[in-house]
């Protein structure tokens, strides 16, 4: 099969390599005009945890999803999701359309009322950043496979993508609901996230007490939200339990003796790339708390820091 992904950032990098390797799949990697020259350089992407397999891919490059694509892997962040990209979309108008991007219901909406049935909600199970190098290491979770939304009918194209990324080390599999879970995982992780952003670094949150109480209350008022919008994932009670400053600090305590290179993803992602994604999404987040009637005091102290910020 022939997969366009568009989006050629560390999460699109990894599928696309690991397809490419391991599961004998042909890939065009879609990207902006602007990026088209750079992004055909060769790139590896390199895995830190399990088997520390390293992969080399001279990708194949196109400013369009190419006519003989079986289907679309988006791996683009929220505010990409423009006109642009449904111009892209609109092009291909056959394909079947695979979200790994983090998605709001409203995200979902708009898409499934533009692109029709074409788009199926999925959840990444990489973690995955550019070093400053602009070398892509990732982790491979064994416990947070990649998942598609089995809501029938199951085009042929998205069954046969499932097996692939089985193949390709991702294990792939089709489940009920994801449309529901893909923003409950958003909104129990991201605001916490975005108190990194707002601060600037994990060191930073945790040495500013006043952020430091925004973000966890904020993280109490997603979590809220997330049970109103749909399944919680299965991790959610590991995340409350560490939902206080001491716990918070403890937690990052470990993981800076155990995996140290974690704390410097989540300053290099959170702390620095995310930042135009975590406004969007803040903005929509507390709309959306407004809409479910949900608390969202902190959520919009947290907003206005990361707007500051812009």
């Amino acid at each position: 099969m022939h997969v366009a992904i568009l989006g050629m950032g560390a999460l699109g990098r990894v599928y696309g390599a690991r397809l490419v390797a391991h599961a004998g799949t042909s890939v065009t990697f879609v990207v902006r005009p602007t990026r088209a020259t750079t992004a055909k350089a060769a790139f590896h992407v390199t895995r830190i945890d399990g088997d520390g397999a390293k992969n080399e891919l001279t990708p194949t490059v196109d400013v369009a999803i190419p006519a003989h694509a079986d289907v679309v892997l988006v791996c683009v962040r929220v505010e990409q999701l423009d006109a642009a990209f449904d111009a892209l979309l609109e092009a291909a108008s056959s394909v079947p359309i695979v979200m790994l991007t983090p998605m709001l219901p409203h995200d979902m909406d708009r898409l499934t009322k533009t692109h029709g049935s074409r788009i199926r909600a999925a959840m990444p199970g990489v973690v995955a950043y550019l070093d400053p190098a602009n070398d892509c290491r990732y982790w491979l979770p064994r416990v947070a496979p990649t998942l598609i939304d089995a809501a029938p009918p199951v085009p042929p194209a998205v069954d046969e993508l499932a097996r692939a990324l089985g193949a390709a080390g991702f294990g792939g599999k089709l489940e009920l609901g994801v449309h529901e879970s893909n923003p409950a995982t958003t909104l129990s992780f991201i605001p916490l996230a975005m108190g990194v952003d707002a601060a600037g670094s994990v060191d930073q949150l945790l040495a500013d007490r006043p952020l430091l109480k925004i973000a966890l209350d904020a993280v109490d008022e997603g979590l809220v939200l997330a049970r109103r919008v749909g399944r919680t994932p299965a991790w959610l009670d590991l995340l409350t339990r560490f939902s206080g400053p001491l716990a918070l600090k403890v937690g990052i305590g470990i993981a800076r003796s155990r995996a140290p290179e974690a704390l410097r993803y989540v300053d290099e992602h959170f702390g620095r790339k995310l930042h135009a994604q975590n406004v969007v999404m803040a903005r929509a987040i507390v709309a959306l708390a407004d809409e479910k009637g949900t608390p969202s005091d902190a959520l919009r102290l947290l907003l206005a820091r990361l707007e500051r910020g812009a």
